[in-house]
């Protein structure tokens, strides 16, 4: 055989052979603006002003059957980094109705909850958790604009077919049940225009346009993302305009009139600026689809962690408490996992507790950018109480109480019906003193698991 055709033949063999690439998830930088013009010989109807961390939507002028509205899209790399399971607390009140099941998210439901649980599990970051639940809607579920079932989220996790508005709800009910603020976006479609990845990059055409649902994850360092989960993870391209979100009022001016999705109503770009590039293509999901990177710079190192007790069952409620040069910084925890953020190298105590157990704790030296893992079995704790008196007998309600655990020294103050209660104590013998004023009068204790013990305290 020739060299040449020999040669030919190793490089085609090697191309047969050779895995072909799974990427999915083509990662985009920079900025995209488009500016419209939209008209509507019987009148174009409210478009909202609306802002958050990937998007800008303003309306530049408008009248009753016409309107100038400039949309941004802004892909800057995502500098969240909240650990997962959210933190309890991380959730502002005003935004515990985007966690509850509504009658088309069906949060709640034992198949959905199953579903997100398992696809959120050893997720460090939230942002993690949401991209493993947006990747499995993305490789899992069929786009299909003619189904007849019902498109609420059962229904697509059922089928496994859905169109947007199907696609969304899954996409909102699994981000819920998985504790993380999520809502749907009502938007339109410009017609004629190419979207997803645009005109330089892949895409489908959209020859008609029309109303689009997609969606909001919100984010407690960051702050509200827009998310497709047809098409785009944490931004949507300035090709989706925004009409309403769930359980908002949405800022603008009405002026009467329609948003037809039908040929009356004319979409024109005014002006185009595109400032995107590919900068990374990522392993997953296995559909293409397009996303942003992470600002890997950030320096944030992680603690987290199980908190069971002596039977293997998690701890329902309790406290992580991070130690720092003698002060301390509370994270509450749920349904016995914990997680803590660190900004700062440096050694650190970690220490753990839960109503009726016996504190646990370790220390660490932490690095940033780091992850650590610490899992914590609690024993049953014993309590020590009393009441602190004066030499005839009378309630003093002031003072503090202190014991030693350790190397390190602790305080509760007395109520102001002269008691006291220390808690979640491990089992021996303990050193407790009541200081009022410049008085101080000591005891030697002895604690029990599970038990209680009283010491009273005269102070003369």
């Amino acid at each position: 055989m020739p060299k040449l055709y020999y040669s030919l033949f190793i490089i085609l063999f090697i191309l047969i052979i050779a895995p072909s690439s799974q990427a999915g998830l083509t990662v985009l930088e920079g900025e995209h603006t488009v500016t419209y013009d939209i008209v509507n010989p019987r009148g174009v109807a409210f478009i909202p002003d609306y802002a958050n961390e990937s998007f800008v939507q303003k309306v530049i002028s408008q009248d009753e059957f016409s309107k100038r509205v400039q949309v941004t899209s802004k892909m800057a790399p995502m500098k969240t980094r909240v650990p997962y399971p959210v933190p309890t607390g991380k959730v502002a009140g005003t935004l515990q109705q985007y966690l509850l099941p509504e009658r088309d998210r069906q949060s709640g439901d034992p198949s959905i909850v199953k579903l997100a649980r398992e696809l959120v599990q050893g997720s460090r970051y939230t942002h993690e958790a949401a991209n493993a639940i947006l990747t499995w809607i993305a490789d899992n579920l069929t786009f299909d604009s003619s189904i007849t079932v019902p498109s609420d989220a059962y229904s697509a996790l059922k089928y496994r077919k859905a169109y947007c508005v199907g696609y969304s709800n899954l996409a909102v009910a699994m981000l819920r049940a998985a504790g993380i603020p999520a809502r749907v976006a009502h938007g339109y479609l410009p017609p004629g225009y190419e979207w997803g990845f645009s005109k330089d990059y892949w895409g489908v055409k959209v020859n008609d346009g029309g109303f689009h649902a997609y969606l909001e994850i919100y984010y407690p360092d960051t702050g509200w993302v827009f998310t497709d989960a047809e098409h785009s993870h944490h931004f949507v391209d300035p090709f989706h305009i925004i009409l309403r979100l769930d359980g908002i009022e949405m800022p603008g001016v009405y002026k009467g009139g329609y948003l037809d999705v039908d040929k009356a109503t004319f979409f024109t770009i005014f002006q185009e600026e595109d400032r995107t590039v590919m900068v990374d293509e990522l392993t997953l999901p296995k559909q293409k689809r397009l996303g942003r990177r992470m600002n890997e710079r950030q320096s944030s190192a992680l603690v987290s962690g199980t908190v069971n007790d002596a039977s293997g069952k998690p701890v329902a409620k309790g406290i992580a408490v991070l130690w720092k040069d003698g002060r301390g910084a509370q994270h509450p925890f749920n349904d016995g996992r914990y997680t803590i953020a660190v900004s700062n190298a440096g050694k650190y105590r970690i220490e753990v507790k839960g109503s009726g157990f016996a504190k646990a704790s370790y220390e660490v030296q932490i690095e940033q950018g780091k992850v650590y893992r610490k899992d914590f079995t609690l024993a049953s704790g014993g309590v020590i109480k009393g009441k602190v008196v004066d030499g005839m007998g009378k309630v003093i309600p002031e003072g503090d109480v202190f014991y030693r655990d350790g190397n390190t020294s602790f305080g509760v103050p007395v109520d102001r019906d002269g008691t006291y209660r220390i808690e979640g104590l491990t089992p021996g013998q303990y050193k407790v003193s009541v200081m009022v004023g410049e008085k101080n009068v000591s005891h030697q204790v002895a604690v029990e698991a599970a038990k209680e013990s009283v010491q009273d305290f005269v102070v003369k």
